[in-house]
């Protein structure tokens, strides 16, 4: 009688136990969902370069190219073109702006979402852990840079990335072969680093299946060939220059972040999440080998994709997206692999392992708890903010906002090239012809002081040599002590210092 009732107390406690943790899942679905509500039509910036996505994307509206030589009129990201053509189908249509971006991230993120419940569901047929493992990688927003929705590349080559995950376990069938080589060139279109996170899966399938994979690989190089060549005839060369050029020149890595990345980024944030994903692995190198290496090359992708993005300068908590969304999906596979397991002991041992899985995946989520307040901008951003275009509106003559060219675009003045984009070509040693030809633009815009009025967020600058020389500092927009108006995410940057032509005071 007294096994039984304790049999019951145990049997309650789980059932609190998967209430609480069935609540808590569903809490962060929630509240990103609340978040995206009150970011979305926020008319400035949450991360320093979303107004360069905008004015790069309202070039491909205007009809001017793109990929041209670097000036100081404008300088293209050095990402491929997918997510930039879309959202300009959008932007029309809502009028312009940060607001059809930000769409367009946020559906990709949506999509991601239920691509993870899929690809759960499709290997355990249990929607528990595939929630499970959703809420964990939804929970993961503020470790990953709060980055989903923004106006950046990065959702949507998360989303494709993962469609090509989802289809390449299934069917191995020459159309199935198409449609993810397909997926694999659109996500090398949005980001590069899709080279590194999808070529281990497509060559462990060279060597299990060569007729699949090497359809899947030809779908691939032919459409991202086809691209380039288009892409490099119309621009005469500089396509390929941004999207494969610069990327080799980038060298600069920080090697600290070789070592602590895994342990800083990874184990504090997901410990016990990763221990089940290293459970499920150590679990089919007996059962199923077919499924232990299929799911290590593509984790070995995301992984080394994750990391040599973020060893590299520049690199932010975006970049650790692929590395959350393989090891969510991870943790739902190695859990529905414990439940296996507690289902065949006996009733009280069985609850009492269950108790302790489900109390483990509650401290998990625990562990990635973020303030949302603080991902929101205030309304005290937003009058800084107007009152910030009315300041730029007053300047007579040419204005040129280093960082944020969009804020001239609200001002009723012409943008210009955005310093992250010009810093991507001049940084580093080696010699290039956009790197001379910018150089050379800038020297020039700054001696002959073809603008009125330069603002920078900082003294420090890639943009403007020599400014101290032709220029006159004359006041600071917002000084130290004024916590307004920086992004939410990112870079914490903001116009502050003013510079006047030295000719308009002789």
């Amino acid at each position: 009688m007294k096994n039984l009732s304790k049999l019951s107390v145990d049997i309650v406690l789980l059932r609190i136990i998967k209430y609480t943790l069935f609540s808590i899942a569903v809490y962060y679905i929630l509240i990103y969902l609340w978040i995206v509500y009150h970011r979305m039509p926020y008319p400035f910036e949450l991360e320093w370069i979303e107004g360069g996505m905008v004015d790069q994307v309202q070039r491909i509206v205007d009809g001017n190219s793109v990929y041209t030589a670097p000036s100081i009129n404008f300088v293209p990201f050095l990402y491929p073109p997918l997510y930039f053509y879309l959202s300009a189908l959008v932007s029309p249509l809502l009028g312009g702006g940060l607001l059809p971006l930000r769409l367009v991230s946020f559906i990709a993120s949506l999509i991601s979402f239920t691509t993870i419940f899929l690809i759960v569901y499709d290997e355990t047929k249990s929607w528990w852990a595939s929630l499970l493992s959703t809420s964990l990688f939804v929970a993961s927003f503020r470790i990953t840079g709060a980055w989903l929705d923004i106006a950046r590349v990065d959702s949507l080559f998360l989303t494709l990335w993962l469609l090509f995950v989802f289809f390449i376990r299934r069917q191995k069938t020459p159309s199935y072969a198409i449609l993810t080589g397909l997926l694999a060139a659109a996500t090398f279109l949005t980001k590069q680093t899709a080279l590194i996170a999808c070529l281990p899966a497509i060559f462990y399938f060279l060597i299990k299946n060569r007729k699949y994979a090497l359809i899947l690989l030809a779908a691939t190089t032919v459409t991202i060939g086809a691209v380039t060549l288009a892409l490099n005839l119309a621009s005469e060369g500089w396509y390929s220059y941004y999207i494969f050029g610069l990327l080799f020149q980038q060298t600069e890595w920080l090697k600290t972040e070789m070592v602590t990345m895994w342990r800083n980024d990874l184990l504090i944030h997901a410990p016990l999440a990763i221990l089940v994903a290293l459970f499920f692995f150590a679990n089919k190198t007996n059962q199923d080998r077919s499924i232990y290496f299929q799911w290590a090359v593509i984790s070995a992708g995301a992984l080394a994709g994750t990391f040599l993005t973020r060893v590299k300068e520049g690199g932010y908590d975006n970049v650790l997206l692929p590395a959350y969304a393989i090891i969510s999906i991870l943790f739902g596979l190695g859990l529905n692999e414990l439940m296996k397991i507690s289902k065949q002991l006996e009733t009280g041992r069985k609850t009492r392992m269950e108790s302790m899985i489900h109390i483990a995946c509650l401290i998990q989520l625990i562990i990635l708890f973020y303030n949302p307040y603080e991902q929101i901008p205030t309304n005290a951003d937003l009058k800084a903010g107007h009152e910030l275009i009315q300041f730029i509106s007053n300047f007579d003559g040419n204005v040129y906002i280093a960082d944020h060219g969009y804020l001239s675009t609200l001002a009723g003045k012409k943008p210009y090239a955005h310093q992250s984009a010009i810093w991507d070509i001049v940084r580093g040693n080696k010699k290039s012809e956009g790197k001379a030809l910018l150089r050379e633009n800038l020297n020039d815009m700054i001696r002959e002081q073809l603008f009125d009025v330069i603002i920078l967020d900082s003294s420090w600058n890639y943009c403007c040599p020599k400014i101290n020389q032709y220029y006159t500092k004359t006041e600071t927009i917002f000084d130290e002590e004024t916590m307004g108006f920086y992004p939410v995410t990112g870079w914490r940057r903001r116009p502050t210092i003013v510079y006047i032509a030295n000719r308009l005071e002789q």
